[in-house]
């Protein structure tokens, strides 16, 4: 893969994490779904969710980095342009930190080996 290919494919694997990342904070905002009330409370729930700014960050993030994605797609073998998205499980483990979510010993050895056999699979 060229230079121009890697540039685009990271910049897919930031923008796809970074659409995750909004969404969780879009429905951080919103709270917890609340599936005991009725369906119109739901409805409600979900639009207002649908409606924040996040949400619309996330859906132009994903919009971004899924046209990144054909780019790579075009010029870029699967096989390898694949697992290397699994890069964004760093970033929202990264993300997890700021957060203050409850970041295990597992949960990063897990992400680490994961970063190991991508490295493996960018190597090939």
């Amino acid at each position: 893969m060229t230079m121009v290919i890697w540039a685009l494919l990271l910049c897919s694997i930031i923008l796809g994490a970074f659409g995750q990342i909004f969404m969780k904070e879009a429905m951080k905002a919103a709270g917890p779904v609340p599936f005991e009330l009725s369906f119109a409370v739901l409805w409600r729930y979900f639009w207002n969710a649908l409606l924040s700014w996040r949400m619309f960050a996330a859906a132009g993030s994903y919009g971004i980095s899924f046209l990144l994605w054909l780019a790579v797609l075009s010029r870029s073998d699967l096989s390898l342009a694949r697992p290397l998205m699994s890069l964004g499980y760093l970033i929202t483990l990264l993300y997890g930190v700021y957060a203050a979510e409850s970041i295990t010993a597992m949960r990063i050895w897990g992400t680490l080996l994961i970063v190991a056999g991508l490295v493996l699979v960018a190597r090939s």
